[in-house]
């Protein structure tokens, strides 16, 4: 936990102490009091006759009763007041910490294509380059260009989605439009195994949006899949949905994190020791893009390891 948070819990705990001393001292002293007023008049009854002591001790119980009724509604409102600071506490260190975990990474995201970029410049600047150098070098600038791409318009993606997004939806052929992207990846990823099993789909969506939505789902496969490893890209219809289906045969995803890896910066691990690429934005994006277009998404472990994701939408009419 960070020194600042560690103070601000101090703090809170402090809080918590003095409000609890407080009202057991509160509770304590009206209850001594009640009594005090009590003997006082039981006293006095016996030097004033014209006193009524079953009035007096009605009295006495309904004063103790209030202090008792006001002290539990006392005792439950600051019990539940606590837990809602707590809460709201402990998720503004999470939010926190998934918005510095954002910048370390979209700081080194941006860092190193830009880096490549210029270290390939440079060296193309040589003299004694042959073409086969010259075609490697260029492959990896505009490898590295996309990367730098793919991240800007992730970001402005976001944005767009948090400014209530306009999405055009028309008809369009899900199969050509997956069977195009994953030719970019290829084009890309020459060394990267592409097994697809695309069925023609009619949809309605927006096809900027679902062309951001296939590349993160392909991106996401590529980045927790080793170099060798295949991903698998299937499209298929039943009961009038369709089914874009993503298989890689990567790290995974444990059980305890399926859900969270749809929320908005949300990364596995800490950023600072790291070794995969990306911002935490490629299935948020998703999810959003998912959810305006009524489908469904779901991720599911593959066999022996690696993940599944599922998108289901209704074929267009």
């Amino acid at each position: 936990m960070p020194k600042k948070a560690s103070k601000y819990r101090l703090f809170h705990l402090i809080i918590i102490v003095y409000l609890i001393a407080a009202f057991s001292w509160w509770t304590v002293l009206l209850f001594q009091k009640t009594n005090e007023v009590y003997e006082l008049q039981s006293l006095l009854s016996n030097y004033v006759p014209s006193l009524d002591m079953d009035a007096i001790e009605k009295e006495f119980r309904k004063q103790r009763t209030m202090v008792i009724g006001e002290g539990i509604v006392f005792a439950v409102t600051i019990f539940f007041s606590l837990i809602l600071i707590n809460r709201a506490f402990w998720s503004e260190i999470h939010a926190n910490r998934k918005m510095n975990n954002f910048l370390l990474s979209v700081t080194h995201e941006l860092k190193t294509p830009i880096a490549s970029i210029k270290l390939i410049n440079k060296t193309l600047k040589k003299e004694g380059l042959g073409a086969e150098q010259k075609s490697k070098l260029l492959a990896t600038s505009d490898e590295e260009s996309n990367r730098l791409e793919s991240l800007v318009n992730n970001i402005l993606t976001v944005a767009q989605l948090d400014q209530s997004y306009i999405y055009n939806f028309e008809r369009i052929d899900l199969s050509e439009l997956t069977q195009a992207r994953i030719k970019r990846f290829e084009k890309t990823f020459p060394n990267r195994i592409f097994r697809q099993t695309l069925q023609p789909a009619i949809v309605l969506a927006d096809k900027e949006a679902f062309t951001k939505l296939i590349d993160n789902l392909i991106d996401n496969a590529v980045k927790y899949s080793a170099p060798e490893e295949k991903i698998e890209i299937e499209l298929n219809t039943r009961a009038s949905q369709a089914h874009l289906i993503i298989k890689d045969n990567g790290i995974g995803i444990a059980a305890n994190e399926q859900r969270k890896i749809f929320e908005k910066f949300q990364r596995v691990g800490n950023e600072e020791t790291r070794s995969t690429k990306g911002t935490g934005l490629g299935l948020f994006i998703v999810k959003e893009i998912v959810a305006s277009h009524k489908g469904k998404i779901s991720v599911h472990p593959n066999e022996p390891k690696g993940s599944i994701f599922e998108i289901i939408l209704n074929l267009a009419e």
